[in-house]
């Protein structure tokens, strides 16, 4: 191997670095929400669900928290039972669950954001390498560039798991 080659592995390369900036920010947050008897597995699952407030088919969620539908099940069955989230039956296909926060999770949702914006305030906004604003384009578009080059299957798959399953009929069974 040339000496010239990078280490794409090594510490000090980026997807390392941003693998362990991940994992120390989740650290942060578990010794932050500790008290809200939060794992992180349930904050995470809880904050993802935020972003989408119709709701979300199983399978997706799953997809976003990089676990398998196994896995989730159990920890939707403990949320659900906690009443964090509620599974909704699709109208359209009866094999899709959509996923939706509860009244009740909102403000849990809004303690999870003051402890994220607690930890930014503490660590990234006193980052003075660039503007924040052009480290976060960067990340925007980066996050966009490796979308692009997932396989086409894993792509589309999102999009149409949404059409088939119909979220947008579900918005308002929950929020009202």
């Amino acid at each position: 191997m040339s000496t010239s080659a990078i280490d794409i592995c090594a510490e000090n390369r980026m997807p390392i670095l941003m693998m362990r900036v991940t994992q120390l920010w989740r650290q942060l947050m578990d010794a932050e929400l500790a008290h809200y008897g939060l794992s992180q597995a349930k904050w995470r699952t809880l904050a993802i669900l935020s972003l989408h407030p119709q709701g979300m088919i199983q399978s997706e969620l799953a997809d976003e928290l990089g676990v398998e539908g196994p896995s989730l099940v159990a920890m939707l069955d403990r949320l659900s039972k906690d009443e964090w989230v509620a599974r909704i039956q699709s109208d359209v296909d009866r094999r899709c669950k959509i996923i939706q926060l509860t009244p009740r999770a909102w403000p849990l949702i809004e303690n999870i954001r003051q402890s994220s914006e607690k930890i930014y305030q503490r660590t990234i906004s006193k980052v003075d390498v660039a503007p924040l604003a052009v480290i976060e384009a960067f990340f925007l578009e980066l996050r966009d560039r490796l979308y692009d080059d997932l396989p086409e299957k894993k792509r589309h798959h999102r999009q149409e798991r949404r059409a088939v399953c119909s979220l947008m009929n579900h918005h308002d069974e929950l929020v009202d």
